[in-house]
């Protein structure tokens, strides 16, 4: 039995048990991108629009209109009791502002936007689109590389082959940014691939709209590196110096800072602590109560996946997991893998 149909089933006993806590517990969601209704990416980091549109729905008809991380926050320190949801998405795309603000809207709901201040300043792609780029539009189709004592045979003929190798090579890609951009360099010219991945990320003409429809907006360090890889000081420039850009351009503080990839240790803690932000989020799931450290908030994917049952989009499921119904089960299959 698929993990799906067993979580769909789950989801039928889960449907009225949704009593409203005593105390306040809020879900931040994390989202990134908003593809248009049938877009099929190779990295596929999102959602469509009508699947978040799904997702709206279904959480405003359970009294659970997402808002944004600061609002929650302040909820949550004020005591009010009850199941509080807020929405965040990542990068800075611009489809965040042309698909997400919209049905944002059509709910009245409220979201953060982490924002790579700057590689929209730079107008560069960030690595993952630029690996998906030289898998997509590689002239040599077949060949091999080495990475760090690593050697990946690929074949991009076909798309379980492209999907084959991008797998492969992600994790082959967590190093530190020089040595990012060498190993990319390297894919490129091993693919005959001559032109870059274009920058899909929104301008800053266009995330002012952030700003006019009322959201907020937070800081995603400048070039989306690995934190931990960096020393100190530069984690501490690659955030602080993000939210002075976006102050700059925009107009508006950044009251928070999401860790790029959620990657972050004690050193990144204190750097975002030091560079002023009032919180930060990661990408372990779970739920923040009052005594969840404030610069270590978990957010909650609510992936296309997690939303479709056997018939298709399923409310229930959507606000399953927003209540985090799966846990146990996910974290029994862990355990039993190791």
């Amino acid at each position: 039995m698929s993990g799906r149909l067993v979580r769909w089933l789950l989801s039928l006993g889960a449907a009225g048990g949704a009593s409203k806590p005593s105390t306040p517990r809020l879900t931040i969601v994390r989202h990134h991108r908003v593809y248009a209704d049938g877009a099929r990416a190779l990295y596929h980091l999102g959602v469509s629009e009508r699947m978040l549109a799904g997702q709206l729905a279904a959480l405003a008809k359970a009294d659970l209109v997402p808002v944004s991380v600061a609002e929650a926050l302040q909820r949550v320190e004020k005591g009010v009791a009850g199941h509080h949801v807020a929405f965040t998405f990542d990068d800075g795309y611009a489809d965040n502002v042309t698909r997400a603000l919209p049905v944002l809207a059509r709910f009245g709901a409220r979201a953060t936007f982490y924002l790579t201040a700057g590689l929209m300043e730079e107008r560069r792609a960030p690595w993952w689109d630029e690996l998906a780029n030289a898998l997509e539009r590689a002239t040599t189709p077949v060949a091999s590389i080495e990475w760090g004592g690593s050697a990946v045979a690929l074949d991009v003929r076909t798309g379980a082959g492209r999907a084959a190798a991008l797998r492969a090579l992600l994790p082959l890609l967590r190093v530190v940014p020089a040595e990012q951009h060498a190993r990319l360099a390297a894919l490129r010219a091993a693919l005959g691939v001559t032109d870059r991945a274009p920058c899909e990320f929104a301008d800053w003409a266009q995330a002012k709209a952030f700003v006019s429809a009322g959201m907020e907006v937070g800081a995603h360090t400048l070039n989306h590196p690995f934190l931990t890889l960096l020393s100190p000081d530069s984690q501490r420039r690659e955030m602080a110096d993000s939210a002075a850009l976006i102050r700059e351009k925009l107009g508006c503080g950044t009251p928070g800072i999401a860790y790029p990839n959620g990657d972050h240790d004690a050193a990144t803690v204190s750097a975002a602590r030091a560079a002023g932000f009032a919180y930060a989020v990661i990408t372990r799931s779970g739920d923040v109560v009052p005594s969840t450290p404030r610069w270590e908030l978990p957010r909650r994917p609510l992936t296309e996946g997690a939303c479709t049952g056997p018939l298709g989009f399923s409310a229930r499921m959507t606000l399953a997991e927003t209540r985090g119904a799966f846990d146990a089960l996910r974290k029994g299959r862990a355990e039993a893998s190791t």
